[in-house]
């Protein structure tokens, strides 16, 4: 019979240190990718592929254009640089848009993960649901950028691919993007499944019984 405990309480213990680690990771990645998000949104989606003489390169980014892409300043925004091009612009917009609900979403999910770790299990069903959501504004996002890349809307209009390349910005929106595919894998896991605080303290009587 002690036997018999010692085991049960060894893979007791065993059980919640890997619902902890995994529940840790999500964490981590979920930050990581807000993180990603967050610095992506105003960084370059297309930079030159040829690097100037001093050492400086123009790029486009989801707000405008710049001149030199190390600098804060726009030279055009992107209503001015495609006022002829409303394919592009309207591509554009819709990034614009979903980069900034992405970011309050993984937000979001980061914020309430926290609750997980102490016990409240609903809160995972609100990250699942973030997580799910943030999949789909991130791949508008990164999708409007591809077919901007690959497309040729008008004579008039810029052709990236001839000219550019992808930046950096766009790089950690996908990387983000996998990042919380990862995430909603975790959530999916029957482990990461924790008893809520009513749950607890449910068990407790019955336990001392």
């Amino acid at each position: 019979m002690p036997a018999f405990n010692l085991a049960s309480l060894r893979s007791c213990l065993l059980g919640a240190v890997a619902d902890n680690v995994l529940l840790l990771v999500y964490i981590i990645l979920q930050f990581i990718a807000f993180f990603f998000v967050l610095v992506a949104t105003p960084i370059d989606m297309f930079r030159r592929k040829d690097v100037l003489p001093d050492g400086t390169f123009t790029c486009y980014t989801l707000w405008g254009f710049k001149s030199d892409c190390y600098f804060l300043h726009y030279l055009f925004t992107i209503n001015e640089e495609f006022s002829q091009c409303p394919a592009l612009l309207h591509r554009f917009r819709a990034a614009q848009a979903f980069a900034i609900i992405s970011i309050l979403v993984y937000g979001g999910a980061f914020v309430a993960s926290f609750a997980i770790l102490y016990g409240y299990s609903f809160i995972r069903w609100v990250c699942l649901a973030l997580n799910i959501v943030g999949i789909v504004t991130l791949c508008v996002v990164w999708a409007a950028m591809a077919v901007t890349y690959n497309s040729n809307d008008d004579s008039q209009c810029l052709r990236f691919k001839n000219l550019l390349t992808y930046g950096a910005g766009f790089v950690l929106f996908v990387i983000a993007w996998i990042l919380d595919i990862i995430n909603t894998v975790i959530l999916l896991l029957p482990c990461t499944v924790t008893d809520s605080d009513e749950d607890k303290h449910t068990k407790r009587p019955a336990a001392e019984e």
